[in-house]
This record gives structure tokens, sequence and C-alpha cells, in this order.
């Protein structure tokens, strides 16, 4: 068989551009770490990366998530360990005992000022914001601060009575509100399309579950803000009535063991979240793990393959110019 120049120049062109795809696919495996960069190259090891770079970025979420919600918590947190340590301060220093012993009237009115500061401080960090949103709030976004004191001393959460009888049906439906979060505990919904709690984190805190609301049998308040309000002005008061005063002081040290109890909860979410945390990355590790071991190429591999395409590539140019003779151009000067 005669073999014609344009023959070896068509076959050539053939071999080079084979030899400069094979480099193209080494640069490639070098650049991105992977073995394969299309589904054509190996379609079963590419449907099962899919799956887990769909779990991975699942995983990301998760922990997105992990990370917003412990910031939030650790605010709530903060907030309700303030007022904790101004409610043991009251417990500690505004005992029946503490306002009565040689404190006269003169003595109980400024027990009295120092009592309203510390309610009005409480009431304070109830209204703490975190970013845009109030933490203590519930699960309404909302610019208006969730707790008022009024004047007359009354306290309104979202413009509800907390002390009033006739508000303890809307008052148990704003304590139960809820705000979840997806973790990675399967999320999962009952019959009636509610989430269920045991499958995803619950990050609200209405403040009146923290703090107490409605009253008891005898009529006594059980919100620390408006016990604190009532001692006030039974320490103003010109007869000051010590047996309805230790009545107030006894409810109160019942709101302040609620309290040091949401500050438990809080603490034992905030410790689960770290658990969970540790959980998602080793997650996280492991899927890149068995994705590295689908599509990715080891570097030293990937290195070694580039450096014999170039190699394979360059010899090629090389021998080119053997092969392309010279041309009448090549003697026009």
């Amino acid at each position: 068989m005669r073999i014609t120049t344009n023959m070896i120049m068509r076959n050539y062109q053939n071999n080079l551009y084979s030899t400069m795809g094979g480099l193209d696919t080494s640069r490639k495996q070098v650049e991105t770490g992977q073995r394969i960069t299309s589904a054509y190259e190996d379609p079963s090891s590419a449907a099962r990366a899919a799956v887990l770079d769909r779990r991975y970025a699942r995983n990301t979420d998760y922990l997105n998530n992990v990370e917003s919600s412990k910031s939030w918590l650790e605010e709530q947190e903060s907030v309700i360990y303030q007022i904790s340590n101004i409610a043991d301060k009251i417990s500690k220093d505004y005992s029946v005992r503490a306002v009565t012993d040689t404190a006269g009237s003169t003595g109980r009115d400024t027990y009295a000022e120092q009592l309203k500061n510390l309610q009005n401080t409480m009431v304070q960090f109830l209204n703490t914001k975190y970013g845009d949103s109030f933490i203590l709030g519930g699960n309404v976004g909302t610019d208006t601060a969730p707790f008022e004191l009024t004047e007359d001393g009354k306290l309104l959460y979202r413009g509800v009575d907390v002390d009033d009888p006739a508000n303890a049906g809307v008052l148990e439906q704003l304590s139960n509100e809820t705000s979840y979060v997806d973790i990675g505990f399967g999320l999962s919904f009952d019959d009636d399309d509610k989430i269920i709690s045991s499958t995803a984190l619950n990050t609200s805190l209405p403040g009146i579950n923290a703090l107490g609301y409605g009253k008891t049998d005898d009529g006594t308040s059980k919100n620390l803000i408006v016990l604190a309000g009532r001692m006030a002005e039974l320490l103003k008061a010109d007869e000051f009535d010590s047996e309805e005063y230790g009545k107030l002081w006894d409810q109160f040290q019942e709101g302040t063991d609620q309290l040091k109890d949401t500050l438990t909860e809080l603490g034992t979410k905030t410790q689960m979240l770290d658990t969970t945390k540790t959980r998602l990355e080793n997650e996280a590790v492991s899927i890149q793990e068995q994705y590295s071991a689908e599509i990715g190429i080891e570097p030293a591999e990937a290195i070694t393959n580039y450096s014999w395409a170039m190699y394979a590539y360059t010899s090629a140019l090389k021998i080119g110019t053997s092969i392309i003779g010279p041309s009448l151009l090549d003697f026009i000067s």
C-alpha cells in the first residue's frame, strides 16, 4: 500500500489531538483533585458521587443551623442569667427580716426605690434584641418590644396583661409558641402537619415562661416583675404589712427557682448543640472521604499523570518537526 504524505499528516494530527486531550485531562485532575470531571467517564461513580454531594450540602446546612441556633440560645442564656442574678439579689437583700430590722419608714422607702430600679432593669433585659429579633418575644418578628411595664405597675407581654385571669387562654397560647430549626434529627411531621418536637430544635423562649404569668389560688401573682413591683408598693405604704410582704417574697422565691430551671434547660440545649456539631463535623469528614474514594485521585498520581502527558505532548511536537518537510515558503526570504 502506498503511504502518502497527506496520510502521514492526518495520522499525526489525530495522534497529536489525542495527546493534547490526555494532557488536558491530566491537567484538570491536578487542578480539581478528581479522577473524572464528566459523568460519561464513569457513570456509576458519578452517580454515587452526586448522592454524596447532596448529603454534604445538607450536612453543611445543618452545621450552619447549629451555629446560628447556638448563638441564639447563648444570648437567651446570657439574658436569663443576668435576670437570675437580679432575682437572687432581691431574694437575699429584700427578705422580710432585711426590710423590717431597724429599717423604719425612711429605710423602707430606700428599699422600695432600689427595688423599683431592679424591676425596671429586669424589664430592660427582657427586651434584649439579637440582630433584628427580640430573643424573649416568642416566634413573632416585630419592631415592638415584647414587654412593657405600665405606670400603674402592670406588666404587658405583647400587649396582654400577664396578671389578668381573663387573659389566661391567650397567655397559655403565647407561652406555647415554638420556632423549630432542622439540625439533622430527621425532621418529621405528625398527621396534623405539625412538627414532631423530638425531630427538631425549638429555639423559641417566650419570656413569660421564664418569669411566670397568671396568679396562684390565693390571688398572688406568679410573675417576678409584678411581684417586685408589689413588694415595692408595700414598702412605700404608711403601715408596712409584713405578712403580705412575706407571702409575696415566698412566691418570689418560687419564681426565682423557676428562672434557674429555665437557665438549666438552656444550658442543656447548648450542650446538646455542641455534641450535634461534633457529630456533624465528623460526618462531613466521612462524606468527603467517601467522595474522594469514588471520584478523587491522589495528588502524587495526578501530578505523575500530568508529567507523562506533558512529556508525550512535547515529544509529539518534536516528531512533528521531522515529519513536516520544508516547503517553497521556507526558501523565500
